[in-house]
């Protein structure tokens, strides 16, 4: 299970490189609860997604780097109504330049929650956060 799920986890890295939002979109049940670094603090559903998506792959004028490390995946085969479920959790970073010419080279914390249902793995919940260092304190 774990396998499967880091492989789907991978794969988005070449997803993103190709700007290619429906491979992306099709790992996303369609009620995919969505908290995103930016944006709305919360947001619900596929169709959303995919307006992100198609947004930010839009703001860049290059290629998206993106590089995924530490990596830990979680599926324990514990079967709920839906079906199984699972995490992983990682770092990834993004380089890139955008359409104003501006060059990009930032790191994002990520959660997925996943669900197993007769259509294989989907990504039902999504987390990514930016790391903020608050006034006065060192960052660690």
């Amino acid at each position: 299970m774990t396998a499967a799920l880091t492989a789907l986890v991978e794969s988005r890295v070449a997803a993103v490189a190709a700007k290619d939002v429906e491979t992306l979109v099709a790992q996303y049940a369609e009620d995919v609860t969505l908290f995103d670094a930016l944006g709305p603090l919360r947001d619900t559903g596929r169709d959303v997604e995919r307006s992100r998506l198609r947004d930010w792959f839009g703001a860049y004028r290059t290629a998206i780097d993106l590089r995924i490390r530490d990596l830990e995946v979680v599926a324990d085969g514990e079967v709920v109504a839906d079906g199984e479920v699972g995490f992983a959790h990682y770092v990834f970073q993004v380089r890139g330049t955008m359409t104003d010419g501006t060059g990009v080279d930032m790191a994002v914390r990520a959660t997925l929650g996943f669900r197993k249902n007769e259509d294989g793995w989907q990504i039902v919940h999504e987390h990514s956060s930016v790391p903020v260092t608050p006034s006065g304190s060192a960052a660690g």
